[in-house]
């Protein structure tokens, strides 16, 4: 059994406060949930909402069902949201939440006290045990909770949505606080970043460790600085990262090709939304793929990680800085608005380990650039022993010296190259759903996953033969990512939020699959899985 809400307002009414408090409640009291939200770039005005699905089983996407209960802070969620809720569904109309925080602002002399009201009405919907509920409240909250649990009582609508808290051992997270812990636990000690939404709260959570942890973190003045910064700090001895969105890393491509020319290792985090320019800036969109593969200028290699669940967002985060240390090269990791924001409960066990670079020590004789066959030169920082460390935006010999000598400039390019072989070796394989014998496969990346593994699964419940196929690692592609699954027999199909089908376009051009059809929605919403599913079907028959 499924319970879905929305929660909709203007910025700055505290609909954003009741999912907060509503999900921190659901998780202590062990329910399995989803949530994610939508939002405009306003401080204060338009019309934003909130969707908790809330159930007895684990949920890892936005379902897109008709709503059982939505809660109004303002007119416009009645037109837009009202007709979607289910004819015996619960509203909550703007009156009503007026009239609570009246209510509030009367009984507690404080109007925000209806945020809570309204998470014990929610709680109560689903029939949530209040004496375990209390356990989780202090104060004038648990009066406050209490009220509202009461209120549900009287209005008749107390446990009609019934579900069984059935979540273990788990803990709670947003795609921006899983790759904060990702990185945490890969060892990045240094941190800077300009604030960019979606990517700003990794700035957040990385400036809240610092109090507590041996890492450092920098608000630069602009992403210029910022990805400069992190590359002094990689030059220096340790794990760094930063993190924007496209237009902040459209700054950002000097410094990525500095990257690439001094083989310095960095992660940097693409969080993407709608462009160009501005675009949408709170919005959810796929569409910086071939700005990244290409990012910088010049010739280099580099890795584009695009995580879909939040264990991958913090494995790959992990991944992407023993990597950038082990081939000398900038990592991406691009996500996106939906990802960033969505938050949901996580049952398996995840790493405490912390992973640290290892430093090595040299004599004078000591060459940075040094030519190997595998086209990695030795790495180490300054100060750790006699060995003179030079490094050069200019073309460089082996000792880190400028040069124009043409024939060494041929034999470094190359040697920069060469890391593609090794980045082949050490790809990571895409996720495959389904019976390997399925005629259709639907193919997906970055955030796209769970939706898309979850309108399959319905899918194959109605007799449809097939699967899902989910690329984490966008770039670069191999075919041993592949060879397991026979694509070139089968009819494929790519799901992206952006207009161009982008993926689909570097799966021609890097290992020559043909995508028979391609779902597109570049809207700035996500996909749902009623959606998706419904859009799907069809292709079916079509062949």
């Amino acid at each position: 059994m499924e319970f879905y809400v929305l929660i909709g307002g203007e910025a700055g009414q505290g609909a954003y406060s009741i999912e907060l408090e509503v999900t921190e409640m659901l998780s202590r009291l062990n329910y399995h949930f989803f949530a994610t939200k939508n939002y405009m770039s306003r401080v204060r005005g338009g019309h934003n909402f909130h969707m908790v699905r809330v159930a007895d089983h684990p949920v890892s996407a936005l379902s897109g069902e008709k709503w059982d209960m939505v809660i109004a802070l303002d007119k416009e969620t009645e037109t837009r949201h009202r007709p979607f809720l289910r004819e015996d569904g619960f509203y909550l109309s703007r009156k009503l939440t007026m009239d609570i925080a009246k209510e509030a602002n009367d009984e507690f002399h404080d109007m925000t006290a209806a945020n809570t009201i309204l998470v014990g009405v929610i709680l109560s919907v689903i029939g949530a045990d209040f004496g375990r509920a209390r356990n989780f409240a202090e104060g004038t909250r648990l009066l406050h909770l209490m009220k509202g649990f009461k209120l549900a009582s009287r209005w008749g609508m107390a446990g009609t949505y019934p579900l069984r808290p059935t979540a273990g051992n788990h803990c709670i997270f947003d795609g921006n606080r899983a790759i904060a812990f990702g990185a945490l636990t890969g060892g990045c000690q240094f941190f800077a970043g300009y604030p960019m939404t979606p990517a700003t709260s990794i700035m957040h959570y990385y400036s809240s460790a610092s109090a507590s942890l041996p890492i450092h973190f920098e608000q630069a003045e602009d992403e210029i600085a910022a990805i400069n910064m992190a590359l002094g700090a990689s030059y220096g001895g340790v794990r760094s990262m930063t993190a924007t969105s496209g237009g902040g890393f459209a700054l950002m491509q000097e410094g990525i090709s500095l990257a690439g020319m001094t083989e310095t290792p960095v992660v940097v985090v693409v969080a993407q939304r709608p462009g160009p320019a501005t675009g949408l800036p709170t919005r959810t969109e796929q569409g910086d793929l071939n700005f990244v593969i290409h990012s910088g200028h010049g010739e280099f290699p580099r890795i584009v990680f695009a995580p879909g669940s939040i264990v991958e967002a913090i494995n790959l985060t992990r991944i992407a800085f023993e990597l950038a240390d082990r081939c000398q090269i900038p990592v991406i990791i691009l996500t996106d608005q939906y990802f960033a924001d969505s938050v949901h409960v996580v049952e398996e066990e995840l790493p405490t380990d912390v992973l640290i670079r290892d430093q090595a020590t040299f004599d004078p004789a000591y060459r940075r650039y040094a030519l190997t066959p595998g086209g990695i030169s030795p790495l180490t920082c300054p100060g750790l022993s006699d060995a003179l460390v030079c490094a050069d935006s200019d073309e460089h010999d082996e000792a880190g010296r400028i040069t124009e000598d043409l024939t060494l400039r041929i034999h470094m390019v190359d040697k920069r190259r060469g890391k593609i072989k090794l980045l082949g070796r050490d790809c990571v394989l895409p996720t495959y759903k389904g019976d390997l014998r399925a005629d259709h496969v639907v193919i997906s990346w970055g955030s796209n996953k769970l939706v898309v593994e979850e309108a399959v699964k319905k899918l194959v419940r109605e007799g449809i033969r097939m699967a899902s196929l989910h690329f984490s690692q966008v770039y670069p592609l191999s075919e041993d990512m592949i060879a397991p699954y026979g694509l070139a027999s089968k009819i494929l199909i790519c799901v992206e939020n952006n207009a161009e089908g982008q993926f689909a376009g570097l799966l021609k051009r890097e290992l020559g699959i043909s995508v028979t059809h391609s779902v597109l929605k570049y809207n700035g919403e996500c996909f749902t899985v009623e959606e998706l599913f419904s859009r799907l079907k069809p292709l079916i028959s079509q062949g």
